[in-house]
């Protein structure tokens, strides 16, 4: 998300920006309204996004991409980056496209109206930023930046976890090698009897898994790619130097706020799982579990396919004879997934006017890398730690020291129960099968040069 103009308006300032393959550009600030109780006080958030390869489809797949947007302000008599509080209503939708604010009022979702494929450009949308809920006057100076991070819906549905075949510590049926169905968000009895889940290695194998961890049952949105260096830069640039000096794993350059990144649109790796979480808090999302992991691979009521990566067979070869690597516009010639140790592709590098499911690595719902590239942190759903995680979504505030620090979340102090699933670099391939789950639970505080990741954000 690159600062590309600024624009000067009376009291306030606006930066528009980029990641991936969104664009949001055209930012203004229109409509103020001060009548009432300062608290109801708002103003209208106009901008211009658009990005490639869209689509939405009411067959097979039954789902849509679009992109999660969000708000950060700043008071120019301070250096502290806020996250805007959207107003409930009083958005205003381009042509042709969905603009819906979440229900706990820190973003919104854009996305196709109508059934289409291709790229879109939505004009002079419109999120109504109540500034007086967050304690902006009404003529106080103001820099504010909109963020977008394309997304893909994953939608309510049945489907099948773990295998029967000899993935490496892969969720099945109690004592028989196959997999187990996920039929609603009830808890689950975990054991080796028949119609109880199980696993091998350290899973624990009694108790249950409590309703309020996410099964993916329900929908969800999934990031369409890993976040990017661009989209962490972006990050580090909104917290004070020295935050951003202790998180920057990625050999970005410069002071914030004019951090850059060496290669803005690669996949980011080189983190510890901390790391990660406090991007996600800091973007209103949340970590994924190892359920909607599968899920988002594997899609509504398939049967497994044995040792399947993430576009559903095991065709795979690693990608080779790149142009334009490490730029805006980086294609390779041939392969469909990176587990090389010296090779991290572009967001969406493999996706083209004519790929399909294989050639572009792509999920059923059409998320994009999540086998091989970089190894990509989920709740794991094997001890008590992890099985208290209630998928409650970040505020965007984190603590002094640039933590994440929502309830329940995987932290240093609720250790360990992050699992990486995916593969990534250095990984043999069988890592990268969507029900392997041999990587083990991953230190906190530790940066490996596999890790990267992406997040969600629960349906509504």
């Amino acid at each position: 998300m690159k600062k590309l103009l600024i624009i000067m308006f009376a009291t306030l300032v606006s930066v528009a920006t980029f990641a991936n393959d969104v664009l949001v550009s055209a930012i203004s600030l229109t409509g103020q309204t001060t009548t009432g109780a300062l608290n109801t006080h708002y103003t209208n958030v106009q901008f211009n996004i658009g990005w490639k390869n869209s689509w939405r489809t009411s067959t097979n797949e039954s789902n849509y991409d679009g992109c999660w947007i969000f708000i950060k302000y700043r008071k120019q008599s301070t250096s502290v980056w806020l996250h805007a509080t959207l107003n409930a209503t009083g958005q205003t939708a381009p042509a042709g496209s969905v603009l819906k604010p979440s229900n706990d009022s820190k973003g919104a979702w854009i996305y196709r109206a109508t059934d289409g494929i291709g790229d879109v450009t939505y004009n002079t949308a419109q999120l109504r930023w109540n500034y007086g809920a967050d304690g902006v006057l009404d003529n106080e100076n103001v820099e504010v930046q909109v963020y977008a991070v394309e997304m893909v819906y994953c939608p309510t549905g049945a489907f099948n976890l773990g295998n029967a075949s000899t993935e490496t510590s892969k969720f099945r049926d109690g004592v028989v090698d196959t997999w187990f169905p996920i039929t609603s968000e009830a808890a689950i009895t975990c054991g080796i009897s028949a119609g109880n889940l199980t696993a091998s290695g350290s899973f624990l194998n009694s108790g249950s898994i409590p309703a309020a961890y996410p099964k993916g049952y329900n929908a969800f949105w999934v990031m369409k790619y890993e976040f990017s260096e661009q989209q962490y830069v972006d990050f580090l640039n909104t917290l004070d130097q020295t935050n951003a000096t202790n998180k920057n794993n990625i050999g970005a350059t410069g002071l914030v706020p004019n951090m850059v990144a060496n290669s803005p649109e690669k996949a980011a790796r080189g983190f510890s799982p901390l790391n990660l979480l406090a991007w996600l808090d800091w973007a209103a999302m949340r970590p994924m579990t190892e359920f909607e992991f599968e899920k988002a691979c594997r899609g509504n009521n398939n049967t497994p396919s044995p040792l399947e990566y993430a576009w559903g067979n095991t065709t795979i070869a690693q990608v080779a004879t790149p142009t334009a690597q490490n730029t805006a516009t980086e294609t390779w010639a041939t392969g469909n997934a990176s587990y090389s140790s010296s090779i991290v592709i572009r967001c969406g590098a493999l996706a083209t006017a004519t790929s399909n499911r294989i050639s572009s690595g792509a999920t059923f719902y059409g998320a994009m890398e999540m086998s091989g590239n970089n190894a990509e942190p989920t709740v794991y759903a094997g001890n008590a730690q992890g099985r208290s995680y209630t998928g409650l979504h970040g505020d965007g505030v984190l603590t002094a020291t640039a933590e994440a620090n929502t309830p329940n979340w995987p932290s240093s102090t609720n250790n360990p129960c992050v699992l990486f699933r995916g593969g990534g670099n250095g990984n043999v391939t069988f890592q990268l099968q969507v029900s392997d789950r041999s990587a083990g639970i991953n230190d906190y505080t530790t940066p490996a040069t596999a890790n990267g990741g992406r997040g969600v954000r629960t349906g509504e």
